[in-house]
């Protein structure tokens, strides 16, 4: 018993827990002797790097070029400086910069720079024109940076933004954009430490200074959610200038200097409409292209034109390296490489020649109207700088050249140092006051032409363009444009008339200078002057209005009133209401014009009219200028639900009774239940917005305000009255088509009859030019119109270019052309508004449409000059067109060519055309 008493003391629990100590002791020692003794060396070296990494490459974009394979948008390398985020570089992070920032003033280097926060003066901006989308980005950017935050602790009790309510985010957002540029500057600087990091190193800083950090640290903040990523500091710099930084990453802690793709557009704004631009991915996008693979942070996209339409294509597949850093962010070692795949190649139809000449021929035009400043002796000229023109194969549906002028260089874009300011002021936030006061306009010009962007929160400085004077570069005349034709409209007439028995080969029509319409009204055309009887073939030569006015008339009186409009829908210029396709077929964006028609003109009654209604209401007064009560249409953010419903049911009811009433309904005579359904209305709307009108007021708004307007909507569609067909007759009124449409209308009756599918893309290639995807002619539909109908429009449309002696509209400036190849087209001059054209400086629209050569078309062309004057002038820069196609015949004929057709060779191209 007592020995067991002594074994149970030495094993007693002081001993134990002795023993376990100096076992765990001894292993940790044992660790530690191995950690620093025996592997000593290589754990060092393990420390000073961060675990594998992929550091992403970007795939190249594949490259777009023309019919004959020049190369309109390429790659090429470029040299960048970057900045990696480690422990040590962070450490290190201000000095550092400050040595990179001499190294690139020094050496004409201009650092990255697409951060939206300015300064001198304070301000955002963004890559848009959009207002809406302007808000949008600069609460996107708030938020991102955690802006939100303080605002959701204070004003709604720490919710998080994904619990609040449609209102709340609304009210979250307002405050969000109450805070000042300046502020958010500061705060930034802040947050980052900028202003104690910057002192240490200089003493003396400015503004501008502060800014420069706050865009690198800004940039490693945002680039932190994607993982490690090194942060562009400056891209496309000099070679010599990359040597320097080689020299000195010893001493720069974080930087790398290394070779990137950068996309080239080797002939700058050639083809800019066309090809587009790329950009980096905006905020408000990012969640698209992210679940699409891409690195929101730093890939390009296409923004616009073929860049953006066959993105899926150009765009190449990303790979990367997975390595092994040091301390300071440079990599030591590569583990393995995932390769990168270069994108489609994308094939035009363009012929780059024929662009550059129709590019070439419209600006010299436009050049020469601006010098010329009046023509015609009434025409002023002096804003003459926009334009458009398209040129197509009439066989096929190709497009050989698209030009819209001015355009752009998208290269700019494509630069990774960021759009400068210059660019983003010219073509995202022009100062429009400033623009219009470096011409000379009086303020009160100036407040007229462009007033104050309203929709623009808190907005009093920014203006809109209102009557469209000053050029927009992004914007595509040549798709987008929806433009009243004039009479370059007349040859689909003569169509509709010969083709519906109207009119024949020997109806003839006296043209005393002016048409009579309704009632004995007299429609004076002073400047074209009396032409005496006309047939259709002198009615296109001499482009008579009357002869086409008695054409609609005729048409309408006995085909009823939408039979122009169905001619028009065949040639592709507009769209059947009840069901039809208005687009040509491009893969660019484009709008749909419209030609009159009953449905299309109901429907704008509905609108105008409505927005009458909406006016004098507004105002209290009806439309002989008596006073009524104020009543308030227009939909407020702050309307309860039962006002805004009472609202919208009031003005669809207006609308749809415009629309919907026939045209035999004598509505001003008949209103007994329309007077009730909107006195019980405008009733309801008095109570709920608490004015309570009397009876007698509600009787007088709907009386002497909505049932007048109703009716005089109404009443503009019965057949009394022709103005409409008159002035769709001649191109006016609510025609209204793009160039593209145009040249796509003139191809179509040049070709026969047959409307092809407007195409710019010939082909699409893989990286080994195996072709993934070949276009192919594709017709829409076959035009009604007899061989006997388009010979006798053909024969008056090349009397109307015709040569010497002739009186053809465009005899003056293609008659010489003509000599060698015999061309055939129509000029057009269209008006803008009468009422506000010469009080903003504005001019007729100067239109040619036509085709060469005369007897056996190949391309069809469409040109038109904004603010142009007469047809005749759009009609020299055809003749430009027509050198640049037909060169090689020309030149064997030694004809005397007024413009180079020739695209001049850039580096590595062979400049070659097809022989036409």
């Amino acid at each position: 018993m007592i020995k067991n008493r002594k074994k149970r003391k030495i094993l007693s629990r002081y001993t134990v827990l002795v023993i376990i100590m100096v076992i765990a002791f001894s292993a940790i020692g044992a660790q530690l002797f191995n950690l620093q003794i025996t592997n000593g060396a290589y754990y060092i070296v393990q420390s000073d790097t961060k675990a594998r990494k992929l550091i992403p490459q970007e795939g190249p974009r594949g490259t777009i070029t023309d019919k004959n394979g020049i190369k309109l948008a390429d790659n090429v390398q470029s040299y960048e400086v970057t900045f990696t985020d480690t422990t040590d570089s962070e450490n290190q992070f201000f000095p550092t910069m400050s040595q990179v920032f001499k190294i690139l003033d020094d050496n004409g280097e201009s650092q990255d720079d697409s951060f939206p926060l300015k300064v001198n003066p304070y301000r955002f901006e963004f890559n848009t024109s959009d207002p809406k989308s302007i808000q949008t980005l600069q609460i996107r950017f708030l938020k991102d940076r955690g802006f939100q935050d303080p605002i959701l602790k204070s004003k709604f009790k720490g919710k998080k933004e994904t619990d609040l309510t449609a209102s709340e985010t609304s009210d979250l957002n307002n405050e969000l954009l109450k805070i000042t540029p300046e502020q958010v500057f500061n705060q930034l600087l802040k947050n980052y430490n900028i202003v104690s990091g910057v002192s240490k190193v200089n003493s003396k800083y400015t503004v501008n200074d502060l800014r420069r950090y706050l865009i690198v640290k800004d940039a490693i903040k945002m680039n932190s959610f994607s993982g490690y990523k090194p942060v562009p500091i400056a891209s496309n710099i000099k070679k010599s200038t990359a040597l320097i930084f080689w020299q000195k990453l010893s001493d720069l802690s974080g930087i790398n200097a290394d070779i990137q793709p950068m996309r080239s557009y080797p002939y700058g704004a050639l083809a800019s409409s066309v090809l587009g631009y790329i950009s980096k991915i905006s905020a408000t996008d990012q969640n698209k292209y992210a679940a699409k693979g891409y690195d929101v942070s730093s890939d390009y996209v296409g923004a616009s034109g073929i860049e953006a339409a066959f993105e899926n294509n150009l765009r190449g597949t990303n790979g990367g390296d997975v390595v092994q850093t040091d301390k300071q962010g440079r990599i030591i070692s590569k583990l393995s490489t995932k390769p990168t795949n270069p994108g489609q190649n994308v094939q035009l139809t363009l012929d780059a020649n024929v662009q550059y000449a129709t590019e070439q021929a419209l600006q010299n035009e436009m050049t020469y109207l601006q010098k010329q400043g009046t023509v015609g002796g009434d025409q002023n000229t002096t804003n003459a700088t926009r334009g458009a023109a398209v040129v197509i194969d009439v066989h096929t549906g190709a497009i050989l050249a698209l030009a819209s002028l001015p355009g752009f260089d998208p290269n700019i874009f494509a630069n990774p140092n960021g759009v400068n300011q210059s660019a983003i002021s010219q073509y995202f936030n022009p100062n429009y006051e400033q623009m219009a006061q470096a011409k000379g306009m009086p303020q009160s010009l100036i407040d007229f032409m462009f007033p104050v962007d309203t929709s623009i929160k808190g907005n009093t400085t920014i203006r809109n363009d209102k009557y469209d004077y000053f050029p927009k570069p992004l914007y595509n005349y040549a798709t987008m444009s929806l433009l009243p034709p004039g009479s370059t409209f007349k040859p689909l007439a003569a169509v509709a008339g010969l083709q519906s028995g109207v009119i024949n080969a020997n109806t003839l029509v006296n043209d005393p200078g002016y048409f009579t319409g309704d009632g004995g009204n007299k429609i004076q055309f002073l400047s074209d002057g009396p032409h005496g009887l006309v047939n259709v073939v002198r009615a296109l030569t001499v482009s008579s209005n009357p002869y086409f006015m008695t054409v609609g008339r005729d048409l309408k009186n006995q085909k009823g009133a939408d039979a122009l409009a169905q001619y028009a829908w065949q040639f592709g210029l507009g769209a059947n209401p009840n069901g039809g396709n208005a687009s040509t077929g491009i893969e660019i964006p484009e709008n749909f014009g419209q030609v009159y028609n009953t449905i299309s003109q109901r429907n704008i009654n509905s609108t105008q009219f409505l927005l009458n209604i909406e006016q004098y209401l507004s105002t209290g007064t009806d439309y002989s200028g008596d006073k009524l009560p104020q009543v308030d249409l227009y939909d407020r953010g702050n309307d309860s639900k039962k006002v805004s419903d009472i609202k919208t049911q009031i003005k669809n009811s207006i609308k749809n009774t415009i629309k919907n009433v026939d045209e035999s309904n004598k509505f001003t005579q008949n209103n007994k239940p329309y007077i009730t359904s909107f006195t019980n209305l405008f009733k309801q709307l008095s109570q709920e917005t608490g004015k309570n009108l009397s009876d007698a007021n509600i009787n007088d708004i709907v009386n002497k305000v909505v049932i007048q307007q109703m009716g005089m909507a109404i009443e503009d569609l019965t057949p009394k009255y022709n103005y409409h067909i008159y002035n769709a007759s001649i191109g006016q009124g609510i025609d209204n088509f793009t160039p593209l449409q145009m040249a796509n209308y003139v191809a179509t009756l040049a070709n026969g009859g047959t409307r092809y599918k407007v195409h710019l893309v010939d082909k699409i290639t893989d990286a080994n030019a195996k072709v993934v995807s070949q276009t192919k002619p594709e017709i829409l539909n076959k035009v009604d119109m007899s061989p006997e109908t388009r010979s006798l429009v053909m024969l008056g449309m090349s009397q109307v270019t015709g040569g010497a002696g002739a009186d053809g509209t465009a005899a003056a400036a293609l008659g010489g052309f003509n000599s060698y190849i015999q061309t055939a087209g129509k000029t057009g001059t269209a008006q803008v508004d009468t009422t506000i054209q010469a009080k903003t400086g504005r001019s007729d629209y100067g239109w040619f449409v036509g085709y060469a050569p005369a007897n056996n078309p190949q391309i069809a062309v469409s040109v038109v000059i904004f603010d142009g004057g007469y047809g005749s002038e759009a009609a020299k820069v055809a003749k430009g067109i027509y050198e640049g196609y037909f060169k090689d015949q020309l030149t064997k004929m030694n004809y005397p060519f007024d413009i180079n057709t020739t695209l001049p060779v850039t580096a590595g191209e062979n400049n070659t055309s097809s022989n036409k």
